[in-house]
């Protein structure tokens, strides 16, 4: 959705927009209400250019301003978006920059508070605009769905509040759910021997890649005892794959190597800052390092 290069519309409205009484008055007279009395006007400007990054600057070709308002420091980002040609999916494209321009505030300021960005679309095409400016109609049939939906809270399944019970109807589903819930307890093999049983259930439907796509992901993230956990897996399943069993042992062990390799380099990183280096320089050697044992570790 690129633009071509400003118009002449483009340029004189951008050029008319950096004054500063033309800015207050066109604020003035098109922001509404609401927003006008939590304003201040005198803090209203033009953002420089820089603020925009290449993606932005490249679709965006006129004005972006920054004020604060409801008396305390903050950011209310003004979008004005200048067309001559009316487009059906423009309340799309302004979801875009807005999104884009949280996004830069972030990145230019950190923290978490998001700004409000209010966007604005001055029109002066030869017919009267004829599309809606409303985003949910263009979900057309699906409206009052995607209005139930959008800019709600996110649905939020927090595995630490659900009790395992709650999973007993859905044993695929609830094997995976309670792994992943149980897979920091420092007695998870206590935790697993309850599972092996449900892993037979899954065995006797057949459901072997399952099971052992479960039990790769423990070997990989659970800090349990290699040989406990082999042990319960062979005497818990009815019919065990000794292969993919070994396999399973060898990322335990390659997890382990991977692991100490870590330690180690922290460990180096934190003697090379005690010397006097930058935190650039040290990931610099850091990174060779780690690059030079991963070199030595494919040959090996």
């Amino acid at each position: 959705m690129n633009k071509q290069l400003p118009t002449p519309h483009d340029r004189f409205f951008r050029s008319t927009m950096t004054h500063p009484t033309v800015i207050r008055e066109f604020f003035t007279e098109h922001l509404p209400a609401h927003i006008k009395k939590t304003l201040d006007f005198n803090s209203i400007k033009p953002l420089k250019d820089s603020f925009v990054n290449d993606k932005l600057r490249l679709q965006i070709t006129d004005l972006l301003y920054s004020a604060s308002f409801n008396n305390r420091p903050g950011y209310l980002y003004l979008l004005v978006e200048h067309q001559s040609t009316p487009n059906q999916l423009m309340p799309f494209r302004l979801l875009k920059y807005t999104i884009d321009i949280i996004d830069q505030h972030l990145t230019k300021h950190g923290g978490t508070k998001l700004p409000v960005v209010y966007p604005m679309v001055f029109y002066n095409g030869q017919k009267p605009y004829k599309y809606s400016t409303d985003l949910f109609d263009l979900f057309e049939e699906d409206k009052d769905l995607a209005l139930k939906i959008f800019w709600k809270p996110f649905d939020l399944i927090d595995l630490t509040q659900i009790p395992d019970e709650r999973f007993k109807d859905h044993l695929m589903f609830g094997v995976a759910a309670k792994v992943m819930k149980h897979i920091y307890d420092k007695d998870f093999l206590l935790f697993f021997k309850i599972l092996i049983q449900e892993l037979r259930r899954l065995e006797s439907l057949g459901e072997d890649k399952y099971i052992y796509t479960v039990l790769s992901y423990i070997a990989q993230a659970s800090e349990s005892s290699k040989e406990k956990f082999i042990e319960i897996t062979r005497t818990g399943l009815v019919d065990p794959n000794e292969e993919k069993i070994m396999t399973i042992a060898e990322q335990f062990r390659q997890e382990g190597v991977q692991v100490g390799q870590e330690k180690a380099f922290q460990a180096v990183a934190t003697e090379l800052r005690r010397t006097g280096l930058s935190s650039k320089e040290v990931e610099k050697v850091i990174n060779l390092s780690k690059n030079l044992v991963n070199k030595t570790n494919k040959r090996s």
